[in-house]
């Protein structure tokens, strides 16, 4: 607790070590399993079936050399928990120092493992359960406080929901999907449509989550920096997410379905709101049929948008869309992140303190299993 409100951060991350995945993984693909190698350009870093598992050429680097120095200076801040291989223990070191109750953690090396089309999807699927299982025991030294979110091999609507049903009833809080469509399906194709039910049934939300420099198709490869491409990639996709699933009838089809948006911020929501609510106005479910309700009636009985700390756009958002349908994150423990100050940001706001409440622990608490 801090200052008297719980904490919630819905959006923080592994730092997954390199061996991990072998040892993890199903001993049938352990000799295929994710390592770090020679990328043959003079780089070196995380491969699967001989192949980076970040996109090696065309625009959205991530390993400009000017990055990579921002992005080691950034992360000195987080010295002891490096120190300690990022182990469980100094996270809730961190946590306590800070008054963090919970943090939800995703992948890091996971989220560009799923950026990657696999020739072979038995093999993605069982390094999804590697780290799925690794994680999940990692949680386990706390459970209450660290909500593991589990990825999901989306190549295989089969395999996905195999997944999803084995990691949920292991213990794993969320769903950590990607943005970006796979294999030419958006999140709103038919073939979805079981997986959606599944999930459904189990209760739990999916928490939608992009990630640099993949191979599938994203905004972020229309620039020419890892910079410029983060800028526009992690919202845009959000934004395109959302519309999707409420105007293509995801929502309408799976009531119960929750999803919860991260890293992303949340300054654009009124914006994509109104803009939706424009095209309904103009033409309705001419296009859409299954759009039996608003945009916004959707977005508020089934999304949940998260917020860093410092967004200037925030009490802006509050007001215009109501503080129910915003969450907080920090993204703790990348570089680009707002830890540690993300906390004291929020508390500054000019917003009520009801509203501080709502967005750091009451609205998402419920959803990841956090009474």
């Amino acid at each position: 607790m801090r200052n008297g409100l719980k904490v919630l951060d819905t959006d923080s991350h592994q730092m997954e070590p390199p061996a991990m995945w072998a040892e993890y993984i199903d001993p049938n693909f352990a000799d295929r399993a994710p390592v770090v190698g020679d990328f043959g350009n003079g780089k070196k870093g995380m491969m699967c079936e001989n192949e980076p598992l970040t996109k090696q050429d065309g625009s959205y680097p991530m390993d400009s050399k000017e990055f990579l120095t921002a992005a080691r200076e950034a992360m000195l801040r987080f010295k002891r928990s490096r120190d300690t291989g990022f182990s469980p223990a100094s996270r809730l070191e961190d946590m306590d120092e800070l008054g963090v109750d919970a943090q939800v953690i995703y992948p890091t090396v996971g989220g560009q493992l799923l950026g990657k089309p696999f020739h072979d999807e038995e093999l993605l699927a069982a390094c999804c359960r590697a780290y799925n299982d690794w994680s999940l025991e990692y949680c386990r030294a706390a459970p209450e406080r660290l909500r593991m979110s589990a990825m999901l091999p989306m190549q295989s609507v089969d395999l996905a929901i195999e997944e999803a049903e084995r990691a949920s009833s292991l213990g794993a809080a969320c769903f950590f999907l990607r943005p970006n469509p796979v294999l030419d399906r958006n999140l709103y194709h038919a073939d979805y449509d079981r997986l959606w039910q599944a999930i459904e049934k189990l209760g739990k939300p999916v928490c939608i989550h992009d990630s640099g420099s993949p191979y599938l198709p994203s905004f972020g490869e229309r620039m020419h920096t890892h910079t410029s491409g983060h800028i526009i990639a992690h919202p845009f996709e959000a934004m395109v997410a959302m519309m999707s699933l409420i105007w293509f009838g995801v929502i309408e089809r799976h009531p119960e379905l929750k999803i919860v948006h991260v890293e992303a911020d949340a300054g654009w929501l009124p914006y994509w709101l109104q803009r939706m609510e424009q095209h309904y106005d103009f033409s309705g479910k001419a296009e859409h049929p299954e759009l039996n309700r608003r945009p916004t009636e959707y977005f508020k009985s089934n999304f949940l948008v998260a917020a860093r700390g410092d967004e200037m756009t925030l009490p802006a958002a509050v007001e215009l869309v109501g503080a129910e349908y915003i969450t907080f994150n920090t993204d703790y423990p990348h570089p680009d992140g707002t830890w540690p100050s993300g906390m004291e940001d929020l508390e500054r706001q000019p917003i009520s303190d009801d509203a501080k409440r709502k967005i750091f622990w009451d609205n998402a608490a419920p959803l990841f299993g956090l009474a």
